[in-house]
């Protein structure tokens, strides 16, 4: 398929959920991740990239430190995001991180979430980070 005939068409999903999302990756912009955790419950399942599972904030917490020491700014730019069922959400977007040595790298992500009780219950996060690490 041509560059030409992919659809650029986006899908922005409104109402609660789609705002919880949208204002998890503001708060997860923000480079502190005590603000990014608040959006998630106590047994929430956050699986990022090939990293291990953390469980909980305070293990999201636990999993973030080394990658934030190499990590100055992060911007999320959502290109669809569908609402699949009442709890259940798909968000295609690409993510651009700023290295602390200057180095910048925009990389495509789809993630899958599931919401509970107006809070994240499981984010998994579907990317190759392998380039923002230097590997």
């Amino acid at each position: 398929m041509s560059p030409e005939t992919v659809s650029t068409t986006t899908k922005q999903a409104t109402g609660p959920n789609a705002d919880i999302i949208k204002r998890m990756f503001e708060a997860g912009e923000s480079m502190n991740v005590h603000n990014f955790v608040k959006f998630y419950n106590d047994d929430a399942y956050y699986q990022f990239s090939n990293f291990p599972v953390a469980y909980g904030p305070q293990g999201i917490v636990n999993a973030s430190t080394t990658f934030l020491e190499k990590v100055g700014a992060i911007k999320h730019n959502i290109i669809n995001l569908w609402e699949i069922d009442q709890n259940t959400l798909v968000c295609e977007m690409t993510v651009t991180y700023t290295r602390k040595d200057g180095e910048v790298h925009t990389l495509p992500c789809c993630d899958t979430i599931r919401i509970k009780n107006g809070k994240v219950q499981e984010l998994r996060i579907y990317m190759d980070i392998s380039p923002v690490l230097g590997h």
